[in-house]
């Protein structure tokens, strides 16, 4: 009994110093201990998370939620680029802390990872080339149409559940996804609304919005299940910045417009 007394304290006492990394399911302690927030995020997913240029800097409204996130928690913030078929699986094996992607809480993702409060609040746009702008005003003009979504997002979910008459093209990531329009690929995409208004300037009107909002989408910070006490942490930290106007300063910032407050 004593020799198994003195292995739990050394373990105790190892764990304590960092010797030992912390127990898998806790979270927040392996946060507190390294002093860093891991996030995991595309980075090719502009206004949202980008680089300028190859080598530059990540940048975006995420990135800097991600540092204001990891502030407010009293560490730094550690961004890890990944392509969105990986981010999920990335996040369940550890590899980072948190996903901050514009992720919705679906029943399915609720089985496996935990969800904060909503920090933005858009929906799903269909985009079009300028010449299809008017052939494309609602969903049910998708049936029959060669359409682009995200492989394993939230948009192919809703493809398939509201439009299965839609001839459903997958990309592993947004700019191939564009290109994928551009070149006539598909006939439209489904993406974030906001990224369809950032889209639609950086593309010079080439691609535009068409139609109205399809359905509302409401972003959560993401974490591996079972991990109370960061779920918690990252929850306070995000009213925090609600109420004092850092989250809607942000948005004003990447969006000129106000995606941060819940709708009426």
């Amino acid at each position: 009994m004593r020799e198994q007394m003195r292995v739990r304290v050394g373990v105790a006492l190892m764990s304590l110093l960092g010797l030992i990394p912390a127990q898998a399911g806790d979270a927040w302690q392996k946060v507190s201990q390294q002093g860093a927030l891991v996030v995991g995020l595309e980075g090719t997913f502009p206004p949202y998370s980008f680089r300028a240029a190859p080598n530059a800097e990540l940048q975006g409204f995420e990135v800097d939620f991600g540092r204001m996130l990891a502030q407010q928690l009293g560490v730094k913030a550690q961004f890890k680029t990944i392509i969105w078929g990986q981010m999920l699986s990335s996040l369940k094996a550890g590899r980072v802390d948190v996903v901050v992607n514009q992720v919705v809480a679906t029943t399915e993702r609720s089985r496996n990872f935990d969800f904060s409060i909503p920090y933005t609040y858009t929906g799903l746009q269909m985009v079009v080339r300028k010449a299809d702008q008017s052939r494309f005003r609602s969903a049910a003009d998708l049936a029959g149409a060669h359409v682009g979504v995200g492989a394993g997002t939230n948009y192919e979910q809703w493809l398939r559940a509201n439009v299965p008459q839609a001839h459903v093209h997958l990309y592993h990531d947004d700019l191939t996804k564009y290109d994928g329009l551009r070149r006539g690929e598909v006939n439209a995409i489904v993406i974030n609304r906001l990224a369809a208004f950032n889209l639609m300037l950086s593309s010079h009107g080439e691609l535009l919005a068409a139609g109205r909002m399809l359905a509302r989408e409401d972003a959560c910070v993401t974490m591996r299940k079972g991990n109370p006490r960061l779920l918690a942490e990252v929850n306070r930290a995000i009213g925090h910045l609600q109420r004092d106007g850092s989250l809607l300063a942000l948005s004003r910032k990447w969006f000129k417009a106000d995606i941060v407050s819940r709708p009426e």
